[in-house]
């Protein structure tokens, strides 16, 4: 050792031999880093699927949901407004269009023996369930406006005699009951949790997937921190030695990549690259967990939409289609005042969850502060009117039922109707105009704003 020294004191370093011992060494470092990004990139590649692969079986899911919930509205629509369009367009969503059974082919070309698939197929099971009371129903609508033009799956119902004796307004009274007493929407309650159910099942799997991955990426990561410490030192101990033999343009590159603040890595082109394809992969993974968030625009206590996803979702739907129904507690203080704050969550609890079982999925119900909440219906015609008034008289019906212990419950309800003006805000302004109205004449019901309301709130 000692005589190896004295050489090197003596006769110096060897240029060719200290340049190909870094070459090397910088050469396995940079296969190494190359095959961590390579890894890094794959590993984001099977995330981006997998998330992918979970948003479509979710769209299968919901496109089920919506079938089935466009199936309820129609005839519902049929038995309360006895329009015919109602009627065919029930027939050419179940007979043609088939949202449900396609629903059904890709959940099981894409998880064939999953949970999910046996959830999916029973909500499926449960919707054609639904439908032998919504055929009678429509086969007493039928009978009751005399229509002899009547769908082939309807020719084979028969009513009971004693539906047959009734009165075509007993015989509408009848249908209208059936689409919306509480055995049809426990029915519809099994289907959304059958659905519900799926899609747990299908976020469960697919947060495990997620939760590899990142581990995975986080291991990439501490290993290609590895690499750029053992890759720093190296070009500090050639920058080193090239300065100390006296290259003078390496000195010079060395004092630039000194005063790069961006790059804690001097000079070399692979940890630029690795720099830059790290911090594209990691936003992108950012934005998939952001993508995902919930919390941010629900609201905690109910599950509902709150006021900060109630103002992104009124700049995203088409005014010229979507009704504006702004919903108030009557004498909600009198509950908090009387019984205590934790039965004043409970009614809010139990507005909600009645506001979300009377509306349709696509429908967005929204609680935008205290016992204040927005429901936004949306792709609606112009005539949807009665269809409101009927679903607010059935709203009140089921917040005054005291079954499960609760006070009595009863909301005012202001409607502004699908304007062209394109301001949401107007929109919540006319809304809020007509519930001042429906609160100054007693309470307990709807008011549909018209211009020629005074307005006395102050906004």
């Amino acid at each position: 050792m000692k005589h190896w020294i004295r050489k090197i004191r003596e006769e110096g370093l060897s240029l060719r031999l200290t340049f190909l011992l870094m070459l090397f060494i910088s050469m396995g470092i940079t296969a190494a880093l190359l095959f961590m990004t390579y890894h890094t990139i794959h590993t984001f590649h099977a995330l981006s699927d997998a998330t992918d692969a979970y948003i479509e079986l979710q769209d299968a899911a919901d496109s089920l949901l919506k079938a089935s919930d466009y199936l309820t509205e129609e005839a519902q629509c049929y038995t309360v407004l006895g329009m015919r369009e109602h009627l065919d367009n029930y027939f050419i969503e179940s007979l043609e269009t088939k949202q449900r059974e396609r629903a059904i082919e890709i959940m099981e070309a894409r998880q064939p023996d999953s949970d999910a698939l046996t959830e999916l197929n029973s909500a499926m099971s449960q919707s054609v369930l639904l439908m032998d009371r919504e055929y009678y129903a429509m086969v007493l609508v039928l009978s009751a406006r005399g229509d002899a033009d009547i769908p082939e799956p309807l020719r084979d119902i028969e009513l009971t005699e004693a539906h047959r004796a009734l009165s075509p307004d007993e015989k509408m009274a009848l249908a209208r009951e059936m689409m919306h007493d509480d055995a049809y929407y426990n029915q519809k309650n099994a289907i959304r949790a059958h659905l519900n159910r799926c899609i747990d099942d299908l976020k469960s799997g697919t947060h495990g997937t997620q939760d590899a991955m990142e581990s995975n990426m986080h291991a990439d990561l501490v290993w290609m921190t590895i690499m750029i410490v053992i890759q720093s030192l190296t070009l500090v101990l050639l920058l080193w030695l090239t300065t100390s033999l006296g290259i003078n343009p390496l000195i010079r590159a060395v004092d630039h990549i000194k005063h790069d603040q961006k790059l804690p890595i001097m000079g070399a082109h692979e940890f630029r690259y690795l720099a830059g394809t790290y911090n594209q992969m990691y936003a992108a993974y950012k934005r998939s967990i952001d993508n995902l968030s919930y919390k941010a625009s629900h609201d905690e206590l109910t599950g509902v939409y709150n006021r900060a996803g109630f103002d992104l979702i009124k700049h995203s739907v088409d005014l010229s289609s979507t009704v504006f129904l702004l919903f108030d507690a009557d004498k909600f203080k009198n509950i908090n005042d009387t019984q205590g704050h934790q039965i004043g969550d409970d009614a809010l609890i139990k507005i909600a969850s009645v506001l979300k079982r009377n509306f349709r999925s696509d429908d967005y119900v929204c609680r935008i502060g205290g016992d204040e909440f927005m429901v936004l219906m949306v792709h609606v015609s112009p005539q949807v009117q009665p269809l409101i008034e009927h679903k607010v008289t059935q709203i009140n019906q089921d917040l005054s039922n005291t079954d499960d212990g609760m006070p009595p419950i009863s909301v005012s309800v202001g409607v502004s109707m699908c304007r062209d003006h394109g301001d949401p805000q107007a929109m919540f302004h006319e809304a809020d105009i007509a519930l001042y109205y429906v609160k100054e004449h007693g309470r307990n019901g709807c008011c549909f704003y018209s211009p020629d309301m005074q307005d006395r709130r102050v906004l």
